[in-house]
């Protein structure tokens, strides 16, 4: 078995970073947060209020090791708790390198208990209110650790606190924007005591500055205010403090300029410098000095190429509308944007130009140098950060930007700088739906991600693990994937033509057709016309077709894919999207309990394996750990490059999670890589197959040493049906044995299968023994007697009914009779090739935990139990014909393995390298090869089984040498 382990976790090598060795550390590109405040995980989106629960937060503002949080919006987001949190506890959180793990939780990164509320009498109330202790919609919150200020939107005001409050519920001492705590009126025009929603507050250098959002400007008190409706000294974006603003948006005609604001959503300074998001103008302006003057002009712009444009996401300007010869418009001065390699990749081309079809030129629609309605931006003192809300993701500079248009050099949120993942994973680690604010601890990033109702913490280390670079450990390659699914009606002469990159499959529909056979015809008009660019696989409980690209990667993402219908066709037909996509069905998204295999680069300074004679794996080996949402994960391999681990069994409440590496050195020094994020899903299936380039050959076994058949009793129980099975003798013996079941109003389809395998066994049948299988109510008929003198036996079904409308049951026997036994446990090779009808099981990982789910993570399984997946594989495509799955079960003596037994379709070609995968909903497998033979005309099992028996259950490989 350590030989089974040792094959699965082969690894590569690196060379290791030196103990001690000092980085300068920056944010990657990508990186996934390391903590979580306000939710148990990631990616849950609990609902409620409490202390340990956020509604859908906006404002932060942290000073002295306290986060304050503002727990309301102005995004719609849902709940808006009208409520104000103080997190006191930030001590508690574990440093980068420090070990999280909270015993109990399966989440040790998932911190946050708020120890103060304001707004609020208690965490569970949320009623808005205008009084000295209540808000409306607070949305922007400052503090220099001392004083406290509380932009209470809604109520048209900014709340004062002149001390730090100590109790929950406690009133403001001071109001501004307002006459007195029981007004919330607007002014039209403004005054320099009036304000009209305010959002973002900053206190600095004893001032405090105001984002007066729908009054468009910011002002700034010289002195923060210690009595009721003080006036500004100073304000920016107009020319004074009562310069009309238009309060309908949609009349509002402001003109760009280096001196105005539309709708600024966020002020802050860093003591030199003052920074706005101006919200409308999809920009954000840098003064390099700190205003002292009304109408003050903003020196730099960020988002913008000029201080008087403001595009959203301005990724080019056409200055001539001339086409050149290449229908490219003359003059295109590429100005944020340019259509370069990078572009091109991420679009799937080859090349360092983005061109479509008519080869004119595709700019980006957004890049590292656009903003899409900024909320939020801040500074360290050395770098900027901004959350850029309309693209979903946080820009990072690593000085502050001289000049206008500058490119970030870190995106967050975002794989890369094109991309706005919105709707695929938005919940995830790595992700945002529309961050509204920052906070900076001096080591720390805090951003309010308002939609995923949830505080997320990022921290910069060395991207030691890629992006991507965590796969399901038996499979190799990610392979683009679409679908089509059929609905409507069946009429006949109706036509449905897929098109697969250019090439149409066209069927006709029979008047004896079903949905489920248009389904399956063209999935056989596409496999058998061997598409060059696609394999097809059929689910035929939701009328789906399965569309896998033959070539991995981003090229198997170009293929495009349609669907049409005859003109008037009452039968439909929906394609997953214009082209196929490697989002999701692929490797990188993994089911709880799978082995999984994570590459990179310092991961540990040695290599080894673990000992698979305990009891558990271990979770940490030479010094190196895996830690996923803060548990550490069980080890089975580390090196330099390469670690494999299992992805915890109880990760069944969550779609994605946060992973890194530590490793601890021989001097005691600790080193983490930045943390990524990983997709979680119910089930996605990998085959173990040999090294070498895929498809390759898969660890694909003989199952019994005796003919056997099965049989699978389906449809909905009915009392007082009978279900009868058939067993003849032998071959040219006319003795049939019949066993009859009669159904019982308490039955179930399990019951059925296990109540007629009883009445078989009770006789006994002289020549079968019957069991039931773990899933999809199937029966195994197995011979008694071992080789050829159990082969042909007879096997026949009937369901019989007195009740009108007939049997609600159905029996379908899969081979006429019991066949192909073969040595069990020994691998499908050329030279003991399966045959078409045979059992046969295959080894897996990614199936996701059992049911029930009792399995514990790292422990090595000793057997003892069904443990079928939670989550059944819905179908082994076999070479384009649908295989019959049996049975899935964890393998003894492994960690997160399963065997999926199935059976072979009886008119299964003869082929060497047939190809097989496994289908678990939308998921499908990497690709595998196995021999299947042709039977003999005359049954010789005994001459093609192998003399002696060969491990079971001892052989499996990675794809890694």
């Amino acid at each position: 078995m350590k030989v089974f382990i040792a094959l699965i976790v082969i690894a590569g090598y690196a060379a290791v970073c030196a103990p001690g060795q000092t980085q300068v550390l920056n944010f990657s590109t990508g990186q996934a947060a390391r903590l979580v405040i306000g939710q148990p995980n990631f990616t849950i989106e609990n609902y409620g209020a409490s202390n340990t629960l956020l509604g859908s937060p906006s404002g932060l503002a942290y000073a002295n090791g306290t986060l304050w949080v503002n727990d309301s919006n102005r995004l719609a987001a849902t709940p808006s708790n009208n409520r104000v949190l103080r997190f006191s506890d930030l001590a508690t959180y574990p440093t980068p390198t420090e070990d999280p793990t909270i015993l109990g939780n399966t989440c040790g990164v998932c911190r946050g208990v708020a120890s103060l509320v304001l707004g609020q009498p208690g965490f569970i109330s949320t009623d808005p209110a205008l009084t000295p202790a209540g808000m409306r919609n607070p949305t922007g919150v400052a503090t220099d650790g001392n004083i406290l200020a509380v932009a209470d939107t809604d109520n048209n005001r900014v709340l004062i606190w002149l001390s730090t409050p100590k109790s929950n519920g406690q009133p403001a001492d001071v109001v501004i924007g307002q006459p007195d705590f029981t007004h919330n009126a607007t002014s039209i025009p403004p005054t320099a005591t009036s304000l009209r929603g305010p959002v973002g507050l900053w206190i600095a250098g004893g001032k405090l500055f105001v984002a007066d959002t729908q009054d468009n400007r910011i002002l700034i008190y010289n002195r923060i205010p210690r009595a009721n409706n003080v006036a500004a000294d100073v304000v920016v974006g107009q020319p004074n403090f009562t310069s009309f603003v238009q309060p309908d948006l949609t009349q509002a005609n402001s003109t760009p300029a280096a001196n105005n604001m539309q709708a600024p959503i966020s002020v802050t300074t860093d003591a030199t410098h003052m920074y706005v998001a101006d919200l409308g103008q999809s920009r954000v302006l840098i003064f390099n000095t700190i205003p002292t003057t009304n109408g003050a002009a903003a020196d730099v712009v960020v988002g913008q190429p000029d201080l008087v444009s403001s595009i959203d996401n301005n990724s080019y300007t056409i200055t001539n509308s001339t086409l050149d010869a290449n229908n490219n418009p003359e003059g295109i001065s590429p100005v944020l944007c340019q259509s370069n390699a990078a572009f091109a990749l991420n679009k799937g081309q080859t090349g360092s130009t983005a061109v479509d079809a008519a080869g004119t030129t595709i700019y980006p629609a957004r890049c590292a140098a656009t903003l899409s309605f900024p909320r939020y931006v801040l500074s360290d003192g050395t770098r900027l950060f901004i959350a850029d809300g309309g693209n979903d993701r946080v820009l990072v500079y690593n000085t502050i930007p001289a000049t206008n248009g500058v490119r970030a050099d870190a995106i967050l949120g975002e794989p890369d700088e094109f991309t706005d993942n919105t709707g695929q994973n938005p919940s995830g680690s790595d992700a945002f739906q529309t961050p509204a604010a920052l906070a900076w601890d001096g080591s720390n990033l805090y951003v309010s991600d308002t939609y995923n109702r949830r505080v997320v913490v990022y921290t910069a280390e060395p991207l030691n693990i890629p992006l991507g670079a965590t796969l399901n450990a038996a499979s190799l390659e990610i392979f683009a994937l679409g679908s089509v699914t059929v609905g409507g009606v069946i009429s006949a002469k109706d036509t449905v033509t897929i098109t697969v990159d250019g090439t149409g499959y066209t069927y006709t529909v029979l008047a004896a057709d079903t949905l489920a056979t248009v389904t399956q015809a063209l999935v056989d008009l596409i496999n058998k016309s061997k598409d060059p660019n696609v394999t097809a696989a059929a689910d035929l409980s939701t009328f789906t077709i399965v569309v896998t690209a033959r070539t991995p990667g981003q090229p198997g993402a170009n293929v495009t894919l349609a669907a049409t219908t005859s003109v008037s066709a009452q039968i439909t037909v929906t394609t997953s999207g214009a082209n196929l996509s490697i989002y999701l069905e692929s490797p990188a998204s993994i089911a709880p309990g799978t082995l999984i295999e994570i590459t990179g680069q310092n991961l540990c300074d040695k290599t080894g394996s673990a000992d698979m004679s305990q009891a558990y794996l271990p979770f940490t080996l030479l010094g190196c750990e895996i830690f996923i949402d803060g548990q550490r994960a069980p080890l089975l391999y580390v090196s330099p490059t390469q670690i494999n681990a299992q992805m915890h069994w109880e990760y069944l409440d969550r779609t994605g999670v946060s992973l890194y590496s530590r490793v601890t050195h021989a001097d005691g020094s600790i080193a983490v890589s930045a943390p990524i994020g990983v997709t979680i899903v119910p089930g996605n299936p990998g085959i173990f197959a040999q090294s070498g380039s895929d498809p390759r050959p898969g660890y694909v076994f003989h199952a019994s040493s005796s003919a056997n058949d099965v049989l699978v009793i389906d449809g909905t129980a009915t009392a007082g049906d009978v279900v009868k099975i058939t067993i003849g003798t032998a071959p040219g013996v006319t003795t049939v044995n019949t066993y009859s079941y009669t159904v019982k109003a308490t039955d179930t389809m399990p019951l059925i299968v296990a109540a007629l395998a009883n009445v078989i066994n009770a006789a006994p049948d002289p020549n079968v023994i019957a069991s039931a299988a773990n899933e999809f109510e199937t029966m195994i008929l197995t011979a008694r007697v071992p080789g050829p003198l159990g082969e042909n036996i007879a096997i026949g079904e009937s369901v019989a009914s007195t009740a009108t409308g007939g049997a609600t049951e159905s029996v379908t026997v899969f081979n006429p009779a019991t066949c192909c036994d073969n040595t069990q446990g020994a691998p499908v090779t050329t030279d003991n090739p399966a045959l078409p009808g045979e059992t046969l099981y295959v080894l897996s990982t990614g199936l996701g935990p059992t049911t029930p789910s009792d399995q514990d993570t790292g422990k090595i399984y000793t057997g003892g139990e069904s443990n079928p997946p939670l989550t059944p594989g819905d179908s082994i495509q076999v070479a384009g014909t649908a295989a019959n799955i049996i049975s899935a079960f964890l393998v003894p003596g492994t960690v997160g393995i399963y065997a999926v037994e199935f059976q072979l379709s009886t008119t299964q070609p003869a082929n060497s390298a047939t190809q097989m995968t496994i289908a678990q909903q939308i998921f499908i497998s990497n690709v595998v090869t196995f021999a299947v033979g042709t039977p003999p005309a005359t049954p010789t099992a005994a001459a093609r089984r192998p003399a002696t028996r060969r491990p079971s259950l001892a052989a499996a490989g990675s794809h890694r040498q």
